[in-house]
């Protein structure tokens, strides 16, 4: 399992209530995140947890769990999951925000968690949401994902955008466009 980040709309699935304890949801399974991120996110630093009680539930419940029982793989800088899948940095939207490349012979793809919240900001890739922690740090990661992806003819995986979800970015003298792949309906 990989966390971009540690928003709660990201790290919300990791855990489950089990008798009245917040336990992994898969026994087995690895979590990687940023040791950044988690550092960033920790509430028992400073006083994080007075300043942020809800931030400090949601860790509390859904990261804090996982970190306990030894499953959590933190991760320094670039870390490779196989010869396909490359985890990189990707820090804006948050300290230790990162991202999931994968190549597979000729196909490239980009899982880019929370860098592009919607559509537009391939068309404008100056424009953060109010989420971004470190807009302008925010900013120069998008510009850098969607010309690797223009570059490289590699697939945008977004998390928020609405269906078709994957797209494909075309660099342009003006900046970037986008094409989104055809839904495909059953099964091959």
């Amino acid at each position: 399992m990989l966390c971009t980040h540690l928003h709660a709309d990201h790290v919300g699935w990791n855990t489950q209530l089990e008798n009245g304890r917040w336990v992994p949801t898969f026994k087995k399974a690895r979590y990687l995140f940023s040791r950044i991120e988690q550092q960033h996110w920790d509430p028992s630093i400073g006083d994080r947890r007075a300043q942020h009680p809800g931030r400090a539930g949601m860790y509390d419940d859904s990261v804090l769990p996982v970190i306990q029982s030894g499953q959590s793989v933190l991760l320094d800088g670039e870390h490779d999951i196989d010869d396909h899948l490359l985890v990189q940095p990707a820090p804006g939207h948050t300290p230790g925000h990162v991202v999931l490349r994968l190549t597979d012979g000729g196909d490239k793809a980009m899982f880019c968690g929370d860098v592009c919240h919607h559509p537009i900001q391939v068309h404008e890739p100056d424009w953060n949401t109010r989420f971004c922690e470190i807009p302008e740090q925010a900013r120069v990661t998008r510009h850098r994902v969607l010309e690797y992806c223009a570059e490289h003819d590699a697939r945008l995986f977004p998390t928020h955008f609405a269906a078709p979800h994957v797209a494909r970015i075309i660099g342009k003298p003006e900046g970037f466009g986008v094409e989104f792949a055809a839904a495909r309906s059953g099964h091959s």
